[in-house]
């Protein structure tokens, strides 16, 4: 059997693809009436490029705006993986020579918590949820919802950093915790003026991600990165002649200053390119984002529900801090051990660089507008492709860990992070787990489901209290049972309230109430693990026949650099062929892929060739008749993505109208 699907896949490699074959083509469904209802001859896959010729690319609604997103980072995190090598071996051991740099910095994170939560009630509900509502309907009513937010975060982070500030000069200073009296004095001034990322969400809820994504880049990449290093090298500097102020506190106040310079800058940026949105797709210009007055509704949707959804998260920053009290009170080197777990489990970090491709600006668009079944099909493909990736980086950092253990035993940057390897797997599990958190969280929010989002997270924070005096205080398993327990106490932090209670509980009610969680078991799970598996063999195959002859001709740093970039090529080259092979892609996904290509930015050069490639494995899998086995339905949700697209003409040209009538 093996034999004669190779010899069917190698014939028809060979043979030209006809029409009815090319991805994204239906063959017999070309016949079959179009998403209007009449008859034509048209692939009513393709009929909204046609139809709605005005609207392109991230303009044209889809969930190939959403991986398009995606696509669009990954070169970006083929160019952060192997920098991420570079600077563990030359840059680590000048921004963060000791644990206790990250443990600090947790720690005055987080005592304040509870003050940013109660000072954000008005405006936490979300503001990109909003503007994906109304983009669509009515965008001088999107643009209010800006303006109020602007204001109001503007006023509230003044009045925050000036009472702190008292605080800290006339109280503070006396306790004992008063050696973090400067680090939290600037890490608070983020506090105003509270709107710095205001601009970005607004680019978000517009769906423009490629904009989000280039800022994204320069400004946490590169420019982050750089003002910090050069703040840092120079506050160690002078730490290092003046003991009175140390080099472990000068480092950490270049690392607050340094990562607040970049959100000052790129603010103007982010500006920079809503702009020319607004001006290009809505005839509005940059300065109604700054304009006083604002309708009654807008205000109370903007404080009702913030209001509901600030209340908890004002409840959870209580907990937040309670718990960390405890923490630091009842784990003895506390901020080492938090320094050196978050390490470890942040190896595991790649599992969790794709987000849940813009899932709940998604349901805003679709739920709000009565297109429900469209909001269906959106949950299904986010976590289908979420899951996707997430199997295909498991497997990278599987196929990865020999040259990660070289890493960590044998660079002089982890000198003092001895012991964080051992919390790489726990990290692996907690990215795999973390899905089922948010996915009912963008849903509920985007749904506009608060109160019963908010009953859910009242049953997490009082299992948050509860659990945390059982384990830490009554049972002490960060004592009894060594590094599992620091683990489920430190690392995994509320295991049981976090995963039993809000990610059980919230599908359930995503389930039931808002729209059906279907999971669609082979192109999600079973065929992906499939196609990752080769990747495990070659990472193999380089380690014991190359990887040590490199190191000794170029040395430990570079040769894991060229290591980990060349696997990430090696699987993304190989993982969606053979997903296409083993018949993981429809019609519509290919389609889907393909229009996300063209809204990849840098990576688009790759995906290119990966396309083709999937081509070759679609055109395979119909010969031997795998293709199309396990489709994920998309009717329904495409007839509802075209009464959207004829809402938007409409709205666009309204308000055409409108702006004509008040300039006449």
């Amino acid at each position: 059997m093996a034999w004669y699907i190779c010899a069917r896949v190698v014939v028809s490699i060979g043979k030209p693809m006809s029409p009815a074959e090319e991805p994204g083509m239906t063959g017999a469904k070309q016949e079959a009436q179009d998403v209007t209802g009449a008859s034509s001859s048209k692939d009513p896959i393709t009929q909204l490029e046609e139809e709605f010729p005005e609207f392109k690319g991230w303009e044209l609604i889809g969930f190939h705006r959403g991986l398009g997103r995606e696509f669009y980072q990954i070169i970006i995190e083929l160019i952060t993986a192997a920098l991420y090598m570079v600077v563990l071996g030359y840059l680590m051991p000048i921004l963060n020579p000791f644990p206790e740099i990250q443990g600090y910095k947790k720690v005055a994170d987080g005592l304040f918590l509870i003050i940013y939560r109660i000072f954000d009630m008005g405006t936490n509900f979300g503001l990109n949820r909003f503007i994906a509502e109304y983009r669509v309907k009515d965008p001088k009513r999107m643009v209010q919802y800006v303006s109020f937010t602007f204001w109001y975060q503007s006023f509230t982070g003044l009045i925050q950093i000036s009472l702190l500030s008292y605080y800290m000069f006339q109280i503070f200073v006396n306790s004992n915790l008063a050696y973090l009296t400067w680090i939290m004095l600037l890490q608070m001034q983020k506090q105003y003026p509270g709107c710095l990322g205001i601009f970005r969400g607004t680019l978000e809820g517009l769906q423009h991600f490629n904009k989000v994504e280039i800022i994204n880049l320069v400004q946490n990449q590169i420019f982050e990165q750089v003002s910090v290093l050069v703040l840092v090298i120079t506050f160690r500097f002078y730490g290092e002649g003046n003991v009175s102020y140390g080099i472990l506190m000068m480092i950490i106040l270049g690392h607050v200053i340094g990562s607040y310079i970049d959100d000052v800058l790129f603010s103007f940026v982010s500006m920079y390119y809503l702009k020319k949105i607004l001006t290009k797709y809505f005839n509005l210009n940059l300065h109604d984002m700054f304009r006083l007055g604002w309708s009654k509704q807008v205000i109370r949707d903007v404080l009702y529900y913030g209001l509901q959804g600030s209340v908890f998260p004002v409840l959870a920053g209580f907990v937040e801090t309670w718990v960390l009290l405890i923490w630091v009170a009842e784990i003895n080197a506390f901020t080492t051990w938090v320094a050196l777990i978050s390490t470890g489990m942040g190896l595991a970090g790649p599992i969790g660089q794709f987000g849940d491709f813009a899932l709940q600006t998604s349901i805003a668009e679709s739920y709000s507008n009565g297109k429900e079944k469209l909001a269906e099909f959106y949950l299904a493909y986010s976590l289908r492709w979420r899951l996707f990736f997430m199997t295909m980086l498991t497997m990278v950092l599987f196929a990865a860990l020999p040259f990660y253990m070289i890493a960590i035993t044998d660079l002089k940057a982890f000198e003092y992070y001895e012991g964080a390897e051992l919390f790489l797997i726990p990290g692996v599990i907690y990215k795999l787990l973390r899905i089922y958190v948010d996915i009912p969280t963008s849903v509920m929010i985007g749904a506009r489901k608060i109160s019963q989002h908010n009953i859910l997270r009242v049953i997490e924070e009082l299992g948050k209290v509860f659990f945390t005096w059982l384990l830490v205080s009554v049972f002490r398993i960060h004592e009894t049972w060594g590094i599992v327990g620091l683990t489920l106490v430190v690392g995994y932090r509320h295991v049981i309230p976090y995963f039993g209670i809000k990610a059980l509980g919230g599908m359930l009610y995503v389930h039931k109430k808002i729209v059906p969680v279907k999971f669609y078991w082979m192109p999600t799970f079973v065929i992906p693990i499939i196609a990752s598996l080769p990747s495990i063999g070659i990472a193999q195959l380089y380690y014991y026949t190359a990887f040590f002859p490199m190191v000794n001709a170029i040395g430990l740093i570079p040769t894991l650099a060229i290591a980990v970039s060349m696997l990430f090529m090696i699987i993304l080259f190989t993982f969606f062929p053979l997903n296409a092979l083993f018949g993981g892609f429809d019609d519509y996904q290919i389609h889907t892929f393909k229009k996300a290509i063209d809204l990849s930015g840098p990576s688009k050069p790759i995906f290119k060739q990966v396309y083709k490639l999937v081509r070759l494995g679609t055109r395979a899998a119909r010969k031997i008749g795998w293709h199309g086995k396990f489709p994920i339905p998309w009717e329904e949700a495409h007839v509802q993505m075209r009464e959207l697209m004829l809402m938007k003409r409409e709205t666009m040209v309204r308000s055409k109208q409108s702006n004509e009538n008040s300039a006449s």
